[in-house]
């Protein structure tokens, strides 16, 4: 911080804030931080010659401009601004300060990151490489087959006990966010892989005399597989597969809905199959009936072609 005697009142107005934040309990991690936010502040406004805190929205302004112009990126100025608005906010309801600048102050815009996703090539590639000879290998490929053929959430999947499984009609009951439940169909190759991993599920119980479980997908011990070993047995996949390692299994998420969408699937169906309220703000959602969502992803998805 700049020295007190360069300071003034400016370098007492932010010890008493940080005064007033210890009182209040602010952990350390959050006080080292506001110390550090607040002494970029008291820099810029000893160095523009402010005589006091209360200055104009269009003045402070000017330490947010400063911010983007020495190359801070934008969460570092989102962090600094709002530590800002903190204290002019503590300033003004103390009554230090008879206006409060910092209310219209805007954090900048933050680039837009585009969801990984994986290459249909990468995608087939992941899902041909486990051949099926036990438990391990089975749970493996149904693991990797149900995320990329259903687009669930990891915890969505994880979270699916057998009662869950309408295997007539090759759909899986799923409860999402918000616990709302919906319907998702899977394809034949699903199918298929998901009946062998049944089968050795049940020899895997009764090898080891394990108690029945609901679950559907197990760990070793007989307990309900966690997101935590799923998303380690993914990046052993990836890296058996050769494919880019850091995916993670929201990944196949992404890969599902792009791949649909590139082979014609309407936005509205994949809105529907991901359980999401939105997949923009500009879209609204719209319901289709599961008849009409079956056969509109039987003709889009890659790998319930034959």
């Amino acid at each position: 911080m700049v020295a007190g005697k360069g300071a003034g009142p400016l370098g007492e107005g932010i010890g008493a804030f940080h005064l007033e934040q210890r009182a209040r309990g602010v952990s350390p991690h959050t006080a080292r931080a506001q110390k550090g936010d607040l002494e970029k502040l008291l820099n810029h406004a000893v160095r523009w010659g402010w005589a006091t805190w209360e200055v104009s929205p269009r003045t402070l302004r000017g330490f947010a401009l400063e911010l983007g112009e020495r190359g801070l990126d934008p969460a570092s100025q989102a962090r600094i601004l709002s530590t800002v608005r903190a204290f002019f906010k503590w300033l003004w309801e103390t009554r230090r300060i008879t206006h409060n600048p910092a209310s219209g102050l805007r954090n900048p815009k933050q680039p837009k990151r585009l969801p990984a996703f994986l290459t249909e090539g990468e995608s087939q590639a992941l899902l041909d490489l486990p051949p099926i000879v036990d438990f391990t290998s089975a749970r493996l490929a149904c693991l990797l087959e149900l995320l990329y053929a259903s687009g669930l959430r990891v915890s969505e999947l994880v979270g699916l006990d057998l009662q869950d499984l309408l295997t007539d009609q090759r759909t899986l009951r799923v409860l999402g966010k918000g616990r709302k439940e919906r319907l998702v169909p899977y394809h034949e190759r699903a199918a298929e892989v998901l009946s062998a991993y049944l089968d050795h599920r049940g020899v895997h119980l009764a090898a080891k005399a394990l108690p029945p479980s609901p679950a559907l997908f197990l760990n070793q011990r007989g307990g309900r597989l966690t997101p935590t070993s799923v998303r380690a047995l993914l990046r052993q996949a990836l890296e058996a597969a050769a494919v880019r390692a850091r995916v993670s299994p929201h990944a196949l998420r992404h890969s599902f809905a792009t791949h649909l969408l590139n082979h014609g699937m309407d936005l509205r169906a994949i809105q529907e199959l991901l359980g999401h309220a939105s997949l923009s703000t500009t879209q609204r959602y719209t319901h289709l009936g599961l008849d009409e969502l079956a056969r509109t992803y039987e003709k889009a998805h890659p790998r319930a072609k034959g």
